[in-house]
């Protein structure tokens, strides 16, 4: 009865999309059943016309229990466009991209779809979530 039946693990390449060049661009991930571990280094070189909020191309889309949002770790980050106290990647229910979530004082709440990327940000992050 608790047979493992599904594990994978694999490679992706994160992206900002657009024209955007990278000094780093790499992520892994392992599939167990249908819970899927996700890290990765972004590293726009130049941005160009590449999200300044979004990094797409992850390996499967999130199917999250009652639509609720998935939340993931960044666990370094240097030269972002906003001075931040913390970044946190939210995703959506059905999707394979993430937006992030900072907080830029410490009496603020968190705030979505925040401006990070410019030329040289750097994101190391880590989430687990469902898929289908």
């Amino acid at each position: 009865a608790n047979k493992l039946e599904d594990y994978e693990e694999g490679t992706w390449t994160p992206s900002v999309g657009g024209n955007a060049t990278y000094h780093n661009q790499s992520g892994k991930y392992v599939k167990i059943g249908n819970v899927v571990h996700v890290g990765a280094v972004i590293q726009p070189n130049s941005l160009g016309t590449g999200s300044t909020t979004t990094v797409s191309g992850f390996p499967f889309a999130t199917s999250n229990a009652g639509g609720g949002y998935a939340t993931g770790d960044v666990g370094f980050h240097y030269l972002l466009a906003t001075n931040v106290l913390d970044v946190k990647l939210l995703m959506g229910n059905g999707v394979t991209e993430t937006g992030f979530q900072t907080k830029t004082s410490a009496s603020q709440h968190s705030s979505s779809a925040q401006a990070i990327f410019g030329d040289g940000a750097r994101v190391d992050f880590f989430i687990t979530y469902y898929t289908a």
